[in-house]
C-alpha cells in the first residue's frame, strides 16, 4: 500500500523465495532488503512497515500469530530494523483473505483505514475514528464491518509515541518496538481483516496425524508453560482478588488449544484479557487490584508498551527517591508505592551507580500506597501524558533520562541493558550475549536459553551447556560452551516467528521423544506438510540460520554494525542489575570477549569485524547479500 499516491498492488510472494524465508520474520527481512533497507527515520513516508504471517497461520494450533518488521523508532540511541510480534485473531483471518502479509509505505493526507475483504482491498477515510482509543476504534469498525478483525492504534500512535503499540482485540499487541508511532506518522489509524477462504494444506493427512500423535502422547494440553500466565504474575492480594472474583474463563488466540490468558470483569472499570506485563502496576503495588486491573485496560486503550511502561515506574521509583526527579514537575501527583523491593534504590556517584538496601534511605524514601483514587489519579496522570504527548516519557524511558542528567542517566543505564529496551530477564550468560546481538529485548522468542537451564536432560539431547550453577550448588556464571546455546536459539527464534509459533508452544523440552520426536522433527514436519516442500531438519535450521544472517546484514548496512556493538552497557561488568532475573554475578569482560570469538568463530563470521563471510553467505544461498556487503562501511577485518 503505498498510501501517498492511495496505491494498492498485489505480489506473489514466490517473488521473495519463501522457500528460504518462510514468512513473518524471515519474509519481513527479505522484503526490507529487497526494498534497500531506506536510510530514512522510522517516520518518514519512505519507512516501510512491513507485517506477515506465517504458513502455519491459520491452521488449528499455536500458530496464529504474525511479525511486523521496519525501523524501530522505540530503539536508542539510533533507530534500527527490528521486529514485534503479536496473535489473537487479525493473522489468520489475514491468511483467510488470501494474503500472506502487507507492506505499507507513503503517508495518507488525512487519516485513513485499510479495509481488506478478500479480493476487495481499499483505503478509506478514517478522521471520525482519529483520536478514539483502541477498543472503541475496535467497536466502531466491528460495526461497519461485521466479523472481522481490527488492527488499530490509539491516541499514543497518533501522537508518535516512540512506545505506542498496535492492537488487536484487548491485548494482542505489538508491543515492542514502537510500531504504533510508525502507523501514526503514516495517518493509518487501523487494519481491518475479514476472510472467508481456507488455509491451503498441500498434504492434510500428514498435518492432521502430527497433530494426533501430538494428543495421543500427551503434547497437545496446556503445561505450565501456558497456565502460568493465566493468573497475574504479582505478589499481594492481587492473584486471589483477581481470580477469585474477576476472572470469568481462560482465553488467548485463535485457533489455539492452549488458551494461555485469562479473561477478566471487573465492576465498575471494564473486561479483557490479561497475561504476563499486563499487570504491570502490581509490581510496585501488590494490594491493590483494582487500580492495577485498571493500569491495564487504560494503556492498552491508549495503545503504549506496557513493558517499557513498568521500565519508566522502575526509573521513576528509584529517581525520584533520590530526588533526581521530582513527579509535580512533570505533571504527576506523588508517587504511591507499596513494593519497596522490586527495584534496588541506587545512588549515583561520579556518574557511577552503587546499589543500597532501601532501608539505608528510609521508609519516606517509598510513599506507603493509597486509596483508589489516589492511584486512579497517578495512572491517568501517567499514562494519559504519555499518551497525548505532554509527558517527557511519552518517546521511553531512554530518552526521558538523557533530559533530567547525568545522574538520571546512570539510573536508566541500570534498569537498561541496551538499545533502549527494559531488562526483561538475563539469567545466565546466553542470554546476556543474545541481549548484546539484538536491536530489542530478545526474550520475547527466546526463553529457550532459560529452559536449557531448567531441563538438564534436554539441554544434554540437543547438546547445550544449560545450567548456571557451580559444583557446590552456588550460581555462577558460566562461559565454556555457551556459543552453541546463543547460536541455537536465535536459530530457532528466527523460525518461531517465521513460522509462526507461539513462543509458549514450542519451547524445547515441549513433544519431546527422542530420537523419534523433538521441536525441530515436529515443526520441520508441519512446515512440510502445509508447504508441500520438503525440510529435514537439516534444511529447516538452515533456513533459521539464513533468516538470522540476513537480519545480520540489514544491520551492517544500515547500522555499520560491527563487533564493539555488540556489547551491554559497563553496568553489567560491574555489578548484578537488579531488574528483572538479574544474572548471578557481573560479566567478566575478558570471558564475555572470549565467547565473542567462539561465537563468530562458531556462525562463520569474522571475529574482528562481527562481519558474515562471503564464503558463509553463498552457502546459505545469499550471494546478493554477500555483493551488497562488500561495498558497505566496517571493512577491517582480521
Amino acid at each position: 500500500m503505498d498510501l501517498t499516491d492511495r496505491k494498492i498492488t498485489r505480489v506473489p510472494t514466490s517473488d521473495f523465495e519463501p522457500e528460504k524465508f518462510i514468512g513473518g520474520q524471515g519474509l519481513n527481512s527479505r522484503i526490507y532488503w529487497e526494498l534497500g533497507c531506506p536510510d530514512v527515520d522510522a517516520y518518514h513516508p519512505d519507512s516501510p512497515l512491513i507485517l506477515s504471517n506465517g504458513p502455519l497461520t491459520g491452521a488449528s494450533g499455536p500458530f496464529t500469530r504474525a511479525t511486523v518488521c521496519g525501523k524501530a523508532p522505540q530503539c536508542h540511541p539510533k533507530e534500527l530494523f527490528s521486529h514485534s510480534g503479536f496473535g489473537g485473531r487479525f493473522p489468520s483471518e489475514l491468511k483467510y483473505a488470501g494474503y500472506d502479509g502487507i507492506v505499507v509505505v507513503g503517508k495518507a493526507d488525512e487519516p485513513v483505514y485499510l479495509a481488506i475483504h478478500n479480493e476487495d482491498v481499499d483505503i478509506r477515510p478514517a478522521p471520525d475514528l482519529w483520536g478514539l482509543d483502541t477498543y472503541a476504534t475496535q467497536e466502531m469498525l466491528a460495526d461497519r464491518h461485521p466479523r472481522s478483525s481490527i488492527l488499530t492504534i490509539g491516541p499514543a500512535g497518533e501522537n508518535l509515541s516512540r512506545i505506542a503499540v498496535i492492537l488487536n482485540e484487548t491485548s494482542s499487541a505489538a508491543g515492542q518496538g514502537g510500531y504504533g508511532g510508525v502507523m501514526g506518522a503514516k495517518n493509518l489509524k487501523a487494519i481491518v481483516t475479514r476472510g472467508t477462504g481456507a488455509l491451503k494444506i498441500a498434504d492434510p493427512d500428514a498435518f492432521l496425524d502430527l497433530i494426533a500423535q501430538r494428543k495421543s502422547d500427551g503434547d497437545w494440553t496446556a503445561t505450565w508453560n501456558q497456565t502460568v500466565h493465566r493468573s497475574p504474575l504479582v505478589g499481594g492480594t492481587i492473584p486471589k482478588e483477581w481470580t477469585e472474583k474477576y476472572r470469568q474463563k481462560f482465553c488467548g488466540c485463535y485457533a489455539c488449544p492452549f488458551q494461555c490468558n485469562g479473561w477478566y470483569d471487573v465492576p465498575g472499570l471494564g473486561r479483557g484479557s490479561e497475561m504476563c506485563v499486563s499487570a504491570w502496576y502490581g509490581y510496585f503495588n501488590e494490594y491493590v487490584p483494582k487500580p492495577t486491573w485498571e493500569a491495564n485496560l487504560l494503556s492498552q486503550k491508549l495503545g503504549i508498551n506496557q513493558c517499557d511502561i513498568m521500565g519508566i515506574m522502575m526509573f521513576l521509583k528509584d529517581a525520584v527517591s533520590l530526588g533526581l526527579v521530582k513527579p509535580a514537575d512533570i505533571g504527576l501527583s506523588p508517587m504511591p508505592m507499596s513494593n519497596e523491593t522490586f527495584s534496588g534504590v541506587v545512588q549515583p556517584t561520579m556518574g557511577e551507580i552503587a546499589i543500597h538496601d532501601p532501608a539505608e534511605i528510609g521508609p519516606e524514601a517509598v510513599p506507603a500506597h493509597g486509596s483508589d483514587d489516589v492511584h486512579h489519579r497517578f495512572i491517568e496522570e501517567l499514562i494519559g501524558g504519555i499518551a497525548d504527548g505532554t509527558s517527557p516519557f511519552t518517546h521511553g524511558a531512554a530518552r526521558a533520562a538523557e533530559q533530567f542528567g547525568p545522574d538520571a542517566v546512570a539510573v536508566y543505564n541500570t534498569h537498561y541493558p541496551v538499545s533502549g529496551q527494559i531488562s526483561h530477564s538475563m539469567k545466565n550468560v546466553s542470554m546476556a550475549l543474545m541481549w548484546a546481538m539484538e536491536t530489542r529485548d530478545p526474550f520475547n522468542s527466546s526463553h529457550d536459553a532459560q529452559k536449557f537451564t531448567m531441563h538438564k536432560e534436554v539441554a544434554e539431547y540437543f547438546g547445550m551447556p544449560g545450567g548456571y550453577f557451580k559444583d557446590d550448588g552456588a550460581k555462577a556464571n558460566q562461559y565454556e560452551g555457551v556459543e552453541r546455546e546463543v547460536v541455537w536459539v536465535q536459530d530457532h527464534q528466527c523460525l518461531k516467528n517465521s513460522l509462526l509459533t507461539c513462543e509458549f508452544g514450542s519451547a524445547p523440552e515441549l513433544y519431546f521423544h527422542p530420537p523419534e520426536m523433538d521441536i525441530g522433527i515436529l515443526e520441520s514436519r508441519l512446515l512440510s506438510a502445509v508447504t508441500g516442500v520438503e525440510y529435514d531438519v537439516e534444511r529447516f535450521w538452515q533456513a533459521g540460520e539464513r533468516i538470522w544472517n540476513l537480519r545480520r546484514a540489514i544491520m551492517i548496512l544500515e547500522d555499520d554494525r560491527s563487533r564493539d556493538a555488540d556489547t551491554l552497557n559497563h553496568n553489567y561488568f560491574e555489578r548484578v542489575c537488579p531488574t528483572g532475573s538479574a544474572l548471578p554475578e557481573p560479566l567478566d569482560r575478558d570471558r564475555f570477549e572470549a565467547l565473542k570469538d567462539r561465537y563468530y568463530a562458531l556462525r562463520d563470521w569474522e571475529v574482528g569485524t562481527g562481519r558474515p563471510t562471503r564464503g558463509k553467505l553463498e552457502a546459505l544461498g545469499l550471494s546478493d547479500v554477500a555483493d551488497r556487503l562488500a561495498g558497505a562501511k566496517n571493512q577491517n577485518s582480521d
